[in-house]
């Protein structure tokens, strides 16, 4: 069963508790984020547009950087789609950081090796894949949910619908056509 995150950009405050969780509870070596906040903005003044972003390691179906990674230090575990890396097999090539699309391994500057995201499971400090991450567990305003995927999408599907069904969707019809059987992931 795939687990991954939900980050919903609305309630993120940018405050950073994220970022300082994730490095206490993993140890993280002085440099590397394996979460990190950023703001996109878009647009020009004065109609500018901006929004937080939570970013770590998406542990991607098909991972970019595990293809990329000449040595195979980069793996992704069957039983819950955890993308891993094996430090003692890592050459510090970086060919997993230019793969990756969301900048997510990092090399580090004290022992030359990649990291990223582990989804809290550092040998020794593992956490059971029903507690919440450390990122999740600190975030003041529950921007960040960790699971499996089929129930993550079902927090999306209901945000889905709160919108269709407020006032931020007028002049839109109420319906709402199941088709995640045959589109996509998440069914019930």
């Amino acid at each position: 069963m795939q687990h991954g995150f939900y980050f919903d950009h609305e309630l993120c405050v940018k405050c950073h508790a994220c970022e300082i969780a994730c490095k206490t509870w993993n140890e993280v070596d002085v440099g590397p984020r394996w979460r990190e906040v950023v703001k996109i903005e878009s647009g020009s003044y004065p109609n500018v547009k901006a929004m937080n972003v939570s970013m770590a390691c998406m542990h991607c179906g098909d991972a970019p950087c595990r293809s990329a990674c000449p040595v195979g230090a980069i793996t992704k575990r069957v039983e819950d789609g955890i993308v891993v890396v094996d430090e003692s097999t890592c050459i510090g090539c970086g060919f997993c950081t230019w793969a990756c699309p969301f900048n997510a391994p990092q090399l580090t500057s004290m022992v030359g090796k990649m990291q990223k995201c582990n989804f809290c499971q550092t040998p020794g400090k593992e956490r059971p894949l029903d507690m919440p991450r450390a990122c999740e567990e600190i975030c003041p305003t529950s921007a960040i949910k960790s699971g499996p995927l089929s129930e993550l999408a079902k927090l999306n599907r209901e945000k889905a619908a709160m919108k269709l069904g407020g006032s931020a969707m007028q002049g839109f019809p109420g319906l709402m056509v199941d088709a995640h059987q045959r589109f996509g992931p998440g069914g019930d």
